[in-house]
């Protein structure tokens, strides 16, 4: 709660209670996973409630003001009240061990989109679990809420949130199991429930996105496999040093930014010199498909590569780093 007070007037920063920021959707509500915008839409009204999140009380939040919100602007009345109806049937699960049970809560109780869109107001209340959990909280993220606003997948808000929850911990990187990654990023039930699926559409997409328009640069290894599949992974995350990249990209269209991934990866090389960490998708790489040390890797993959004639810029680069891994760690 005194975060959540401390930040109320920041415009960039959002405080949100652990539990919420490391939730898991329950498995029913995984069977229709809220959507971007409604997951934005929470954002939206807690950052307008701030220090008043836990009372017991009716937020209000003129009309005009949210429509200027980026990604809100050309909603209309329906679309509002949809997305109303959809953070309303949210539902999530807290495993509290401390009273013994577990919590199914909901985002919000109740809310009202006044019809005036000149003139009126969205009109919203907390649910009592979700206002309790807050209160009591003693973990918190802190957010940047212009980063949560420009992803354009429900994934990477996801992870933003549960990275910038552990942002701080001396530790910076935590195992999970592929089903916990799968409830806390919202993948949709009976949705890439194959782990190749799941990489590239969810995991890497949302890796991909919170590198480029976030101050976080995550990556991750296979940990576990069980019969040839992947069951368990482990995240590693660090901030950023520089962040003007990142700012810039936060208020770049969605479109362009996509175009400028896309783009970096139809250029991707090996980098000429130096390690492999820090630098994306290598040290991604390196750490699913070996236990080298990072500088030792590169240059004995460099050398791989002189004196196979592979010109580290070749198309397939990527392809025969990763088999070259793998031979590695045969070894």
């Amino acid at each position: 709660m005194n975060s959540a007070k401390t930040n109320d007037h920041d415009p960039a920063r959002l405080s949100k209670a652990g539990e919420l920021a490391d939730g898991q959707y329950s498995d029913r509500a995984l069977r229709n996973p809220p959507s971007l915008q409604a997951l934005k839409l929470q954002d939206v009204l807690m950052k307008n409630a701030g220090g008043r999140i836990a009372d017991d009380q009716w937020h209000e939040l003129p009309l005009a003001t949210f429509k200027q919100v980026k990604g809100f602007r050309n909603l209309t009345h329906e679309d509002v009240v949809r997305l109303f109806e959809e953070l309303r049937s949210v539902t999530m699960r807290h495993v509290n061990n401390a009273e013994g049970h577990t919590a199914i809560y909901g985002l919000i109780a109740v809310g009202r989109v006044d019809m005036d869109e000149g003139q009126g107001k969205l009109r919203y209340q907390f649910d009592a679990e979700f206002r309790k959990i807050v209160e009591q909280s003693n973990l918190y993220a802190i957010l940047d809420y212009r980063a949560g606003l420009a992803m354009s997948s429900r994934y990477a808000h996801r992870l933003h949130e549960m990275i910038s929850f552990r942002a701080a911990r001396e530790r910076q990187m935590e195992r999970f199991t592929v089903d916990e990654l799968r409830a806390r990023l919202g993948v949709q039930t009976g949705k890439l429930a194959r782990w190749p699926d799941f990489k590239k559409y969810s995991l890497d997409a949302a890796i991909d996105e919170v590198n480029q328009s976030s101050r976080f640069r995550v990556s991750y290894r296979i940990t576990k496999r069980e019969r040839r599949k992947t069951v368990e992974v482990e995240l590693a995350w660090e901030v950023k040093e520089v962040l003007e990249d990142a700012k810039r990209e936060q208020e770049a269209h969605s479109v362009a930014r996509k175009g400028r991934r896309a783009e970096a990866k139809v250029r991707l090389a090996f980098p000429e010199s130096g390690s492999v960490k820090y630098t994306d998708p290598w040290e991604k790489l390196a750490r699913e498909n070996c236990n080298w040390d990072h500088r030792k890797l590169a240059d004995a993959f460099r050398s791989f590569c002189s004196q196979k004639g592979i010109k580290l810029s070749a198309k397939n680069i990527e392809t025969v780093f990763v088999n070259f891994c793998k031979s590695q760690s045969r070894i």
